[in-house]
């Protein structure tokens, strides 16, 4: 026992639960995690850019290192394990090379460490297209052989009343003294798309009128004057791609402009200070908000393995 903390992760006197971010992004765990009794102690991500953006936010600086390759030995000890692996093995819109694509791999070595480190809980965000996988399969099993208890979720931005379509699958899972608790869906009050966007805008986000009328009919246009409108699935490609991307917004006087990267984050439920580092440019925003996943439901999960939301 060293620096005051147990094996597992707890402070030895009475101090928050350590926990450990994978493929932390912008930080969706971290932002979390002061709602709770809870402190990141370490975050991983290979994207200079977000660990610029976690580190403004969160005042603790990402490692840049590869997971391929880490050894147990390099991770320090924690309670609670949040893994966000990418999704291109797995997505409908990628090849789905499953355990063959090389960006499985740093996920693959994850599970092994975790099989020896045993956290008192593990979870993982993916996209739908997850279940099922060789690596799912897996990652399923060794869980079930370290005497994992574990419950598999599918949420949406939808269940906790906010006009968005992102569907992602969880899995939690809890060993030792802790226990899963499954709770319903909260049933939240559906809130107008309206009070998530800005009203003034910057207007490098109008789609330009040849783009409009070459892609229009692929576009997915909404208006948000209507209360029950909601947006689809934004990516990381939003800047770049013409269609199938995500929602625009339609204009009063004609025309449509896209989501701004703010908006997009504030639809994840990020803290109203949460922000950009002043040196990224608009793509790079983008990719980063496409990349990351909804706050509220990492509390959900955070509840569902038992730990207590307190006052930040």
């Amino acid at each position: 026992m060293t620096g005051g903390q147990d094996s597992s992760g707890h402070d030895c006197h009475g101090g928050k639960v350590r926990a450990l971010e994978f493929f932390s992004g912008i930080g969706a765990f971290a932002q979390t995690a002061c709602a709770f009794n809870i402190e990141v102690v370490a975050a991983f991500d290979q994207s200079e850019s977000a660990n610029a953006t976690y580190a403004l936010n969160y005042g603790l600086q990402p490692c840049a290192r590869n997971l391929d390759t880490i050894a147990a030995g390099g991770l320090p000890h924690a309670a609670i394990w949040w893994m966000s692996p990418p999704c291109t093995p797995f997505s409908i819109r990628g090849k789905r090379l499953d355990d063959c694509d090389p960006r499985a791999a740093s996920f693959l070595n994850l599970i092994d460490i975790a099989s020896r480190r045993l956290p008192e809980a593990i979870i993982v965000e993916n996209v739908a297209g997850f279940v099922g996988s060789r690596v799912s399969i897996r990652f399923l099993a060794v869980l079930k052989d370290c005497g994992y208890q574990l419950h598999e979720f599918d949420l949406c931005p939808t269940a906790f009343g906010v006009p968005m379509r992102r569907p992602r699958h969880f899995v939690a899972a809890v060993r030792g003294t802790r226990r899963l608790n499954v709770q319903s869906f909260p049933g939240a009050a559906w809130q107008p798309l309206a009070h998530f966007l800005d009203t003034v805008y910057n207007p490098e986000l109008i789609v330009d009128a040849a783009v409009m009328e070459r892609y229009q009919q692929g576009f997915d246009i909404v208006d948000p004057i209507h209360d029950d409108s909601y947006l689809t699935c934004f990516t990381s490609g939003y800047w770049r791609c013409r269609k199938a991307s995500g929602s625009l917004i339609s204009l009063p006087g004609g025309g449509a402009r896209r989501v701004s990267p703010d908006e997009i984050v504030r639809l994840l439920g990020f803290a109203a200070d949460f922000t950009f580092p002043d040196k990224l440019d608009l793509p790079t925003r983008y990719r980063l908000a496409g990349n990351s996943v909804d706050v509220r439901a990492v509390r959900f999960l955070l509840e569902s393995i038992g730990c207590k939301a307190m006052r930040c």
